[in-house]
């Protein structure tokens, strides 16, 4: 499950930065930030982790920031998933051969801890993209009702076979409106404001 785990990590990992920084063309970023995760299958051995790839991926990030970012917070989640196997990382390779790892082994490969890692890394994924494509929106509407659940009624689909309840405004001039008759009538949640002239006949 560690491929799986990197992949998790580095879509939440994307969806907050996206979020925070306003990134542009956020599918796009998701599916290079993928990528980034796949990285370390090209490389050898020992430079699969190390942080050194980052060098000549910032060199780039000036002139293709929308790849190169994506690229190294996929490559970054790869390089976290792997501290926290057994084997580790090294981080620093070529310049030191010390391997690197986390504090305890959570994410070996089929074990409960691992399946429940993914588990976790999967709901929190869905909850990030979401704030990340909606987040905006859900906030500002929060913030102008102050009520969750209004946001919520806001978007339910209304049931054409019910009528509700809403307020309609006209602005009429009232010099030119002489013996003008006013009708109002709604049909399939469309409502139809006529004004012609008035006639006693």
């Amino acid at each position: 499950m560690t491929k799986i785990n990197e992949v998790l990590t580095s879509i939440i990992l994307y969806s907050l930065i996206s979020y925070i920084l306003q990134l542009p063309y956020f599918y796009y970023g998701l599916l290079f930030t993928i990528i980034g995760t796949q990285i370390n299958l090209l490389l050898p051995k020992n430079y699969k982790h190390t942080i050194l790839l980052y060098i000549p991926l910032i060199i780039f990030t000036n002139t293709y920031p929308a790849i190169t970012i994506p690229l190294m917070i996929g490559y970054a989640s790869s390089i976290f998933i792997s501290l926290l196997s057994k084997n580790g990382c090294k981080l620093l390779y070529p310049l030191k051969d010390n391997t690197f790892t986390g504090p305890a082994n959570y994410l070996e490969n089929d074990t409960k801890k691992d399946y429940a890692a993914t588990t976790f890394l999967l709901v929190l994924m869905i909850v990030t993209i979401v704030l990340s494509t909606n987040g905006c929106e859900i906030i500002d509407t929060i913030s102008q009702e102050n009520d969750l659940s209004s946001y919520i009624n806001s978007n339910n689909t209304i049931d054409n076979n019910h009528s509700t309840d809403y307020v309609q405004y006209i602005n009429i001039d009232a010099e030119k409106c002489w013996n003008m008759n006013i009708t109002t009538t709604s049909n399939n949640n469309t409502t139809t404001t006529i004004i012609k002239e008035y006639n006693n006949n």
